[in-house]
């Protein structure tokens, strides 16, 4: 609705983005392990027809989920069986790999 008020609607970028939408949605490895595009997906768009710089748009995306890190603190603080916050994530990725320096990327 936005990029149709600002008269967008045809703007390479959305056109593109739709694509990327559509291919998401049509199954595949998207598809099939349920990924979708979320909110932050069209947000940047959104806020570039809007003439937000791009080096804000970071910002922008924490500040949206301050909220629930604010939140979810807030319930972890609450319940004294959870004096520390502890992920409930196990990582079992590679411990270290190796990284191309900046230059030759």
């Amino acid at each position: 609705d936005v990029l149709e008020e600002l008269g967008l609607h045809d703007a390479p970028l959305f056109k593109l983005a739709l694509a990327l939408d559509k291919i998401a949605l049509a199954g595949g490895y998207f598809g099939s392990r349920k990924l979708y595009p979320n909110v932050d997906f069209y947000s940047g768009i959104v806020q570039s027809a809007l003439g937000i710089p791009v080096s804000l748009f970071t910002g922008i995306f924490a500040m949206a989920r301050t909220i629930g890190w604010i939140a979810q603190w807030n319930e972890m603080i609450s319940d004294p069986e959870q004096k520390i916050g502890r992920p409930r994530q196990l990582f079992i990725g590679s411990p270290t790999r190796d990284v191309k320096p900046i230059e030759q990327r």
